[in-house]
């Protein structure tokens, strides 16, 4: 399958008009299974040709200009790509998440051009022509090698040490070394470190060019925090563990540093959202000019030593400025306050100085909208309109949209005044496909609030007949196409539906109030009155419902286990959040405060009984339902599922471990995901459908898995 953007690949985006509008590119990726690689693809276009085509319907349909195709194992294999100014090209990050370099896909001589070393690999860059850039970059000589762990897609974990599974010698084998960033700028040509103050200069966030390639703007570590910011810029409510505090290594300020002279200036004098729990996307922008920033979040210096919160901001250079458009709204103790979104980007429209538009995800994540913004004549900001989805790409009247929708594939639209057609189909041959039937689903949780879904019906579904349920937890966006139904990883919501299981894509718990003790709890409450409607609906088997997790929702699916009321036949966690107490052991420093949090307390002293009580990790004698632990990021998925699958085993539970050979945390290696994707189908299917795939290569797999029912059918004699 071909579509027009990677799953959560940050600033990669699906289509771009060139500055002079005389072209646009359009970014797609598609795994080669033929290769086992990821291909990436970059279609440049003549807007001309466009146009006529729009004119004149008997014209041929319009053909790209040049397409520039990379190769990789994993995706992004192209990244952060952006057109250069004088729109001879775009330059874009080329390969893997392990190893990136700076690219040109040069449009007059048809040729990928390398901008950076082979021995760096590039964290971050803006560009504004071949002779003015900068970037962020590790050292590759630096870099510790990592051992291979072999070639196969999988390991069989079930039953190994976890020193052999991992091929580490001992214990105090050090696994993983951070090394250090260094930023570069190539300014006429000429390529030199950047420093300022005579130290190099360490950027915590991406760097921004001006258009003028004279400054950039970027975030740097406040060096000590003063005392007075940890109550003039609190987190977003009281119990946060996200905050400001004083010293060091807490907070981060926005910057401009001149390419030319070091010389370093602060654009608010103050921190970041972030810092305090405020959470934005997106990057700084400039105006066209180059003399005003637009900043996703930050606070803004306090005159009246009073507490205040962040906003999303413009500072005017020339006059040392700074004007709020757009207040954050809070996550308070409860839950979310009026109008809650999240800021996913910003950006002055046209490049105007006086124009801003802010994109958005609604509370609940479900659309992408934008809110459009007019600087008054008294210098204020006032909200002009809003729009929903992601919204057309244009240049001189002519627009290019990317449409699609969890239901519906994504396809290429130009329009023009009246006028509009399909310019490209990725995926001509889903026309003969019978995906079977999806539809938004809609239920209400027990506090009365109504949650939206996405439920995957089998293509030979029959009215009043029951069916086989698979929850997936993690993920759902009406406004893209994911056959999955959510990630890559484990997920198969029309995978699933095609072998006869109802599969119901639920989102991320935005009306659950995170990072608390009620998280947990509230998400599950969520699953359990959406399954109990599926039921009472006679759509559903209530003796056969399973659930998957991955990433933050693991958590969320080990709770359903060991807290929750409703009886799961089967589940799936795949490289997540436990909160049990071997990640927070693990992970000391970055996980400590959240988790104390979420539970209540620290798991020393009298907190450990809330411990005890409240971490899925110490009540897995509760787990009635055969569990499948999938991993990956490598070594580290290992040991973040270690404490569930060790306990289990010892508890004599019907436990299976596999390792996917890989480091990634969303699977894009097309071996990888199917193997992950068609594991997630045989073990629902095995245990809510007592079926078998007869692939004689799976054999070993099922002599396990029936082993593991045997287990089973003792541990519900004993019950």
């Amino acid at each position: 399958m071909s579509n027009f953007h990677g799953f959560q690949y940050g600033k990669t985006k699906a289509v771009q008009f060139s500055p002079d509008g005389k072209y646009f590119a359009v970014y797609s990726d598609r795994g080669r299974l033929d290769l086992n690689r990821v291909e990436d693809s970059l279609r440049f276009y003549r807007s001309e040709d466009v146009e006529k085509f729009l004119k004149d319907p008997t014209d041929a349909l319009p053909r790209p200009i040049w397409i520039a195709n990379i190769f990789s194992d994993t995706a992004p294999v192209i990244s952060d790509w952006r057109w250069l100014s004088d729109s001879s090209g775009a330059a874009c990050l080329e390969g893997t998440a392990g190893r990136r370099r700076l690219v040109l896909a040069n449009l007059r001589t048809r040729k990928i051009e390398a901008l950076t070393s082979p021995a760096e690999t590039v964290k971050d860059f803006d560009i504004h022509d071949r002779l003015h850039y900068v970037y962020i970059a590790v050292d590759s000589a630096t870099q510790p090698k990592v051992s291979e762990s072999g070639h196969s897609v999988v390991t069989v974990g079930t039953g190994r040490s976890i020193f052999s599974l991992l091929s580490l010698p001992d214990p105090n084998t050090p696994i993983r070394s951070v090394p250090g960033n260094r930023a570069w700028a190539v300014f006429g040509g000429k390529r030199f470190e950047l420093r300022t103050g005579g130290a190099p200069l360490v950027p915590a966030a991406p760097v921004v060019l001006s258009p003028d390639g004279k400054s950039l703007v970027t975030e740097l570590e406040v060096p000590e925090v003063p005392v007075s910011w940890e109550s003039l810029y609190p987190p977003s409510f009281v119990s946060s563990p996200f905050r400001i505090r004083a010293g060091h290594n807490s907070a981060h300020q926005f910057v401009s540093v001149s390419l030319q002279t070091g010389a370093m200036r602060s654009l608010t004098d103050a921190p970041v959202s972030n810092d305090a729990g405020w959470w934005t996307s997106g990057n700084p922008t400039w105006s066209n000019d180059s003399q005003s920033i637009l900043l996703p979040g930050t606070f803004l210096h306090s005159e009246d030593q009073l507490a205040s919160r962040p906003c999303v901001a413009v500072v005017d250079m020339p006059f040392n400025t700074a004007t709020c458009v757009e207040m954050l709204k809070a996550r308070t103790e409860t839950g979310i306050e009026d109008d809650y979104h999240s800021v996913s980007d910003v950006r002055f429209i046209d490049g105007d100085k006086n124009r801003v538009m802010v994109a958005f995800h609604d509370h609940i994540g479900y659309w992408l909208e934008n809110s459009e913004y007019r600087r008054t004549t008294d210098g204020h900001w006032e909200l002009v309109g809003r729009s929903k989805g992601k919204g057309e790409v244009g240049k001189h009247g002519l627009e290019i949209e990317v449409a699609e929708a969890f239901d519906r594939p994504p396809t290429l639209i130009a329009r023009e005044k009246e006028a509009s057609r399909l310019i490209w189909d990725p995926n001509p041959e889903f026309k003969n496909l019978d995906l079977g039937e999806s539809s938004v689903y809609t239920w209400k949780d027990e506090e009365g609030q109504t949650r939206r879904g996405g439920l995957y019906k089998p293509s030979n579904y029959r009215l009043g007949e029951r069916y086989p349920l698979v929850i997936q937890t993690h993920n759902f966006i009406e406004s893209v196409f994911l056959p999955s139904g959510g990630a890559p990883t484990a997920f198969a919501a029309r995978e699933l539906a095609a072998s006869g299981i109802v599969v119901l894509q639920v989102p991320d718990e935005e009306q659950c109030e995170t990072v608390s003790p009620h998280e947990g709890p509230c998400a599950v409450s969520s699953y359990e009155a959406a399954a109990n409607k599926l039921v009472s609906e006679g759509l559903v088997d209530p003796e056969k419902i399973g659930i998957i997790g991955w990433s933050r929702t693991c958590f969320y699916v080990m709770e359903a286990l060991t807290m929750g009321s409703l009886h799961f036949k089967a589940a799936s966690i795949t490289d997540g959040v436990m909160v049990d107490y071997w990640q927070y052991i693990a992970n000391p420093e970055r996980v400590a405060n959240e988790f104390n949090s979420m539970i209540g307390a620290p798991p020393f002293g009298d907190g450990l009984q809330l411990w005890l009580k409240r971490s899925p990790g110490f009540n897995l004698d509760k787990v009635n339902a055969p569990l499948l632990i999938n991993t990956g990021e490598g070594v580290w998925g290992v040991l973040n599922s270690w404490q569930p699958y060790a306990a289990l085993s010892y508890l004599r539970k019907p436990v299976d471990l596999i390792r996917f050979n890989t480091d990634e945390h969303i699977f894009t290696n097309p071996a990888v995901r199917m193997a992950s994707q068609g594991g997630t189908v045989d073990w629902f299917c095995f245990w809510l459908k007592d079926t078998q795939d007869p692939d004689s290569g799976k054999s070993i797999q099922y002599e396990r898995w029936r082993e593991l029912r045997k287990l089973q059918i003792q541990n519900e004699k004993v019950n």
